[in-house]
């Protein structure tokens, strides 16, 4: 087959991916060593150096490359619903009638006749039916129930559409007597079978001449079934060898064949459910659980690359420990947002994440300038998540710096290092000078204290000592309250 391509058909292609793909598929089926050999585009996209060779887009290109070839007339397509996908052929007699089988396989298991109208039986029916009806000088010919299963008979035996028209002709061209029924196809049948087909087809020589030896499947359906089959079951074997392989077509045959029922109707669609549970059965067992999967996808989203096989097994490890879908996600935003593409950085942030993880990222520079403000002033280098959220906000509103600035100060003055006295004082500046206003005035007294009447002894201002102090005390209260937050966040992961 690859040998004729190359002398009659390579020259008439000129789309590169239409032929690397055509080369590679008449090379797989050729490998095969059946004359049904099939092959889908999946198995087809796993060969290397063909995917590589199909340009930024193999899938699409591979696909497209496959309809060509298809309407070139270099490959047979099997687009039955019986099938789990597409299966692809050479163009053959063989791969033809094994082609044939399945549809009319599917037709008779489904009681359909949409696969049967487009199937070579059915059309060479037609032309039978044609002959006829002009032959007979008769409107229209009265088909019989068996007319479809004996062309579909001399079919598989090898005797091509011409030949049993032929034998039609030759059978009523003799006028038939007046008042007599029209003859049917039965009449033409022996002249048919009378001489063998000038290329007899596999079935032929095995069934009906016995001049080669049968395969192993058709032993077993022998044995199982207690006859030879006919040439419909012997076609729906061979397309089951081509696709599925010898083992699994004998094997299936045994639990569908017996002496009392050998209908094949459904061998081809059992191998197919059967290899599409294997293959997920396979897939599920090569994988890890469902959660490794979800983190192998973000490792793949966030670094532009899927795993090596070491690292997706490391990731699969690491999460049936570790099974927080929240720190995965933060660790993989927080690696890809500080270009830190490197497993073994990740790998470290996931088994001891860094309170840092959960940080929301800042909406602006002013943010930016308050999150690292309030770390060193008053969070001791952690920012709570809540927290960051509503300076986000109000970052937004408020960006300028000098503002935060002084509300930071405002704080440490005062001894009140945390958030709610720092959002007050940005928020409300004003009601602090108005507070400074109303403690001046105090000092300075009314009424009958402006007239020395009465007057409490004044507190001296605190010393620089005595402040540092303060601030110092406040520090260790914050510190404090750090080290419990912390406890009660390795309690919560351990629970």
């Amino acid at each position: 087959m690859l040998d004729d391509f190359i002398q009659h058909t390579m020259a008439q292609v000129d789309d590169l991916a239409e032929l690397k793909i055509s080369l590679a598929a008449i090379r797989w089926l050729e490998q095969r060593q059946s004359e049904v050999a099939s092959v889908r585009a999946r198995d087809l996209a796993a060969l290397q150096a063909l995917r590589d060779g199909l340009g930024f887009a193999p899938q699409i290109a591979l696909e497209a490359g496959l309809k060509r070839a298809v309407a070139r007339g270099t490959l047979l397509v099997s687009t039955s619903p019986s099938l789990d996908e597409p299966h692809y052929f050479l163009n053959n007699p063989a791969s033809r009638r094994a082609i044939d089988a399945i549809e009319l396989a599917d037709a008779r298991r489904t009681a359909s006749s949409a696969p049967f109208s487009t199937s070579a039986t059915y059309q060479a029916l037609e032309q039978v039916e044609r002959e006829t009806v002009r032959l007979e000088l008769i409107d229209i010919y009265p088909a019989a129930p068996q007319d479809a299963q004996m062309v579909e008979e001399w079919l598989a035996q090898g005797y091509s559409v011409n030949e049993i028209v032929g034998c039609v002709r030759e059978t009523l061209q003799v006028p038939r007597p007046k008042g007599t029924p029209p003859r049917l196809l039965t009449t033409c049948a022996p002249r048919i079978t009378s001489q063998p087909p000038v290329a007899p087809s596999r079935y032929y020589r095995t069934v009906i001449a016995r001049s080669a030896p049968p395969p192993d499947e058709i032993i077993a359906f022998r044995e199982l079934a207690g006859r030879w089959p006919n040439g419909h079951e012997f076609n729906l074997i061979e397309a089951a060898v081509g696709m599925y392989g010898s083992h699994a077509t004998i094997t299936m045959m045994k639990k569908i064949v017996s002496a009392q029922s050998a209908t094949l109707d459904n061998l081809v669609p059992l191998l197919s459910e059967r290899e599409e549970a294997e293959l997920a059965l396979a897939h599920a067992q090569a994988l890890p659980n469902l959660f490794a999967r979800e983190m192998i996808q973000l490792y793949e989203n966030a670094f532009g690359l899927p795993p090596t096989s070491r690292i997706a097994q490391d990731i699969a490890e690491l999460a049936n420990e570790i099974a927080d879908r929240t720190i995965w996600e933060k660790v993989f935003q927080y690696a890809a947002t500080h270009n830190k593409r490197n497993w073994e950085y990740v790998r470290k942030l996931v088994k001891n994440p860094s309170p840092a993880l959960f940080e929301p990222p800042p909406v602006n520079d002013t943010a930016r300038f308050v999150f690292d403000e309030f770390k060193r002033r008053i969070g001791h280098g952690y920012l709570d998540e809540t927290i960051a959220e509503d300076i986000n906000r109000i970052a937004q509103e408020i960006t300028d710096r000098e503002r935060w600035t002084h509300a930071f100060k405002e704080a440490a003055a005062h001894s009140v290092l945390n958030w709610t006295y720092l959002r007050a004082v940005v928020t409300n500046p004003n009601s602090t000078k108005a507070n400074e206003a109303k403690d001046g005035r105090r000092k300075q007294g009314t009424g009958s204290r402006q007239r020395g009447l009465s007057r409490r002894p004044q507190v001296e201002e605190s010393t620089e000592a005595e402040r540092e102090a303060a601030r110092e005390l406040a520090r260790q209260r914050i510190a404090e309250r750090a080290k419990r937050h912390a406890r009660d966040n390795k309690l919560d992961n351990t629970q």
